[in-house]
């Protein structure tokens, strides 16, 4: 009976001393790999965000560049506003001649204080023959607005400049942000290169100085920083290319800490409770509590090499039970965390333009404006690469992925980016809201014809269908199109509009 007393005094010293050793390693391992992997997670979705608001800003210019090259659409009323419904994130877009003078305006001309715009710093810049996108400023009605502004080129002289006017208060940035959350509490900071804020979730924040603008170094990086109350928090940031903005991901530290100190709690409680199990019957609590913990250690090491094991805990005790919940929890909300800003980004990873995914939340988005009737008019196009097989197979794979690359780029400089999405493959879709059957077809055969143009000698096919005329509804759009589609691909490069029977 003594003999076994020490033997239990012995496993229950044992077991101090080792759960002693497993807090502390425990609470040093689930620091340095929780701030290792959310700083990096957060420092990648920042990149992420900054190519994607990059990519924006060029495909808006894409947009004015269209307007920029087309004289009837600059000296027509009518057409510029047109125009200016299809690029839903320009506010309004103005005219001016070389001397910088406003020859024509579309969108809300309140916000207009002057005739002539020669001094500004975006009008100097295009008229030079360059693209460009302003800083923040605020406009007559005290809106904080960004600018872009391409040059008017005409017999290879600039004879003026289109200049899209853009509320940060309004949807430019707030439908590409505010819908992504990174964590409890996480969120999105965009400045400018001169360190205003650009898009913020607190609203009041936009136009004002960000406090942490001189703290970022380099092109991108992510560190610990303690915010305004003087918590801490992860800062994974990113600049954006040519514009020197920098888009920063932001998550507090708080619940991390929280999660730990529970976790620590919740483990000193179990280990206490299985000392005095091991107190009353010996061997047995031994070979009962050492294999959870074993566990524990395991899913523990497993978050160092990037996994997230959870934990059964069927056939252990209650207590290890809470234990095991506790981290399993954890784990759940670490997974959520990385996933979400993983997933950050919708566009296809080759072309750049958007994907699959994005396309059915299109379709939703559009489907409860018909309903909402303020969208009446929807037009779709579907176009694939004539023969892209015999492409693969004589030039390979690289050469035709640069065929889809090209290919993509000249639809955007047609529809503009927002409505270009890729469905795998050498499919591509259009969704033109408030589109003619007239302005659908000539977007459709201008694809056409500059793919003729600048794809090494490939064409492709297109068909198109547009609503209410063709379709009941919108979801039944994509069908119709790609029925049309069918019929251009009996004779290859051509463009076909689907006909009621």
């Amino acid at each position: 009976m003594r003999f076994l007393h020490k033997i239990t005094l012995l496993l229950s010293a044992l077991v101090i001393i080792s759960s002693f050793i497993q807090f502390v390693i425990f609470d040093s391992f689930f620091l340095s790999t929780t701030n290792s992997l959310l700083l990096t997670t957060n420092e990648k979705a920042a990149v992420n965000l900054a190519e994607q608001l990059w990519l924006y800003f060029q495909n808006t210019g894409v947009s004015l560049k269209t307007i920029a090259a087309n004289v009837r659409i600059r000296q027509d009323q009518e057409l510029l506003d047109e125009a200016r419904k299809l690029t839903p994130e320009v506010d309004m877009i103005l005219i001016l001649d070389k001397q910088g003078t406003i020859s024509q305006v579309s969108g809300n001309t309140t916000d207009i204080s002057v005739e002539n715009l020669s001094e500004r710093d975006y009008f100097q810049q295009a008229i030079k023959g360059k693209t460009y996108i302003s800083g923040v400023f605020t406009s007559r009605r005290d809106r904080k607005v960004i600018a872009i502004a391409t040059p008017i080129v005409e017999n290879g002289t600039i004879s003026g400049v289109v200049v899209g006017i853009c509320r940060l208060h309004g949807n430019i940035l707030s439908s590409m942000f505010d819908n992504k959350s990174f964590g409890r509490g996480g969120f999105i900071t965009i400045l400018d290169n001169e360190g205003i804020v650009v898009f913020h979730a607190d609203k009041e924040r936009i136009g004002k100085r960000g406090v942490i603008a001189d703290s970022f170094q380099g092109v991108s990086g992510a560190k610990i920083m303690k915010n305004y109350s003087g918590a801490d928090q992860y800062i994974g940031y990113s600049k954006v290319p040519e514009l020197n903005w920098t888009v920063s991901v932001i998550t507090p530290t708080v619940e991390i800490a929280q999660t730990r100190k529970i976790m620590i709690y919740e483990m000193l409680a179990v280990t206490m409770l299985a000392i005095l199990v091991i107190i009353i019957i010996g061997s047995y609590t031994v070979r009962r509590y050492t294999k959870p913990l074993d566990k524990l250690i395991e899913g523990f090491s497993s978050i160092g090499k990037g996994g997230y094991k959870q934990i059964t805990a069927d056939g252990y005790a209650a207590e290890f039970n809470m234990m095991i919940q506790v981290y399993n929890d954890t784990i759940r909300k670490l997974e959520e965390v990385h996933t979400t800003l993983e997933g950050a980004a919708d566009l296809d990873e080759l072309t750049k333009v958007y994907n699959r995914r994005s396309f059915e939340k299109m379709l939703d988005i559009i489907h409860s404006e018909i309903e909402a009737h303020s969208l009446s008019h929807v037009g779709m196009m579907v176009l694939d690469v004539d023969y892209f097989k015999q492409i693969n197979d004589s030039q390979g794979h690289v050469g035709g992925d640069e065929i889809l690359k090209n290919l993509a780029a000249v639809i955007e400089s047609v529809v503009g980016a927002q409505s270009v999405f890729r469905f795998g493959g050498d499919e591509f879709a259009v969704v033109l809201r408030n589109s003619t059957d007239e302005l659908i077809a000539a977007m459709a055969e201008d694809i056409r014809s500059r793919s003729e143009q600048v794809l090494n000698g490939y064409t492709v096919s297109i068909g198109t269908a547009v609503y209410p005329k063709n379709a009941a509804s919108v979801s039944d759009l994509l069908v119709l199109a790609d029925k049309a589609l069918y019929t251009s691909k009996k004779s290859r490069n051509k463009v076909t509009a689907y006909e009621n029977n």
